[in-house]
């Protein structure tokens, strides 16, 4: 997309926002041109340990010696499986031989997938696949309209929603249906900021428990247990 993201742009947010810790994910356009940048992400990720690395899961769904999330990353990335333009789904990848082994190659990481498709798509992926630990981004926002996203995964718990981008009514709305533990801030940066994004749960009519869960619990919970090694 011709956007650069650098690590002292994330430092300099973080420093002006006081968000602590950032996940890190490789812009898709480029993750599918080439693998590189799941790398250089975690090179970076090492060399400072405020961030962790979330692995853009690749287009090639052959599950011999293809490790979807490698051990080093704390999640996934999903983004238009081999969608049209980087903006639609393509439902034929639900009849690809080997998307069940990779599927089920995901669920045995116990680690979560940021899933960003249609919401028809996206139906009838948790419903072909229960058990993967999905993270919407936007509360739906690119995939759909957020309520019909919140009315259609209401009651799947292992269907989690992200606040980046989304207006603080629909955050709140959102709340008051699933609960704070399935609703995980987010900033999107460079298309939002921490400090802008950051604001909208801070201003949410909430407790102190409550808004720790979105803003830290729920992301290190699921992210892994390695997480909270890294960061102790």
């Amino acid at each position: 997309m011709g956007i650069d993201v650098t690590t002292a742009e994330l430092k300099r947010q973080q420093k002006e926002s006081g968000v602590d810790h950032v996940i890190i994910i490789p812009f898709p356009s480029t993750a599918i041109a080439n693998n590189s940048i799941n790398i250089r992400l975690l090179d970076e990720t090492r060399k400072v340990n405020t961030f962790s690395p979330y692995h853009y899961i690749r287009e090639n769904y052959d599950t011999d010696g293809f490790d979807p999330i490698p051990d080093s990353y704390f999640g996934g990335k999903w983004h238009w499986m081999r969608g049209v333009q980087d903006s639609s789904s393509n439902y034929r990848v639900l009849e690809d031989e080997n998307l069940p082994g990779l599927t089920e190659k995901i669920r045995n990481t116990g680690k979560p997938v940021i899933f960003e498709e249609e919401l028809e798509f996206t139906k009838r992926f948790v419903d072909m696949f229960p058990g993967i630990t999905l993270i919407i981004p936007h509360l739906g926002l690119l995939g759909g309209f957020p309520l019909d996203f919140l009315r259609a995964f209401k009651n799947k718990d292992n269907v989690y929603f992200d606040t980046a981008l989304g207006s603080q009514d629909m955050i709140s709305e959102f709340v008051r249906a699933i609960g704070p533990q399935r609703v995980i801030f987010g900033s999107d940066v460079p298309f939002g900021t921490m400090r802008g994004e950051l604001s909208k749960v801070a201003g949410l009519s909430l407790g102190a428990s409550d808004k720790e869960l979105i803003l830290s619990g729920n992301i290190i919970r699921l992210a892994h247990p390695c997480v909270q090694i890294k960061h102790q």
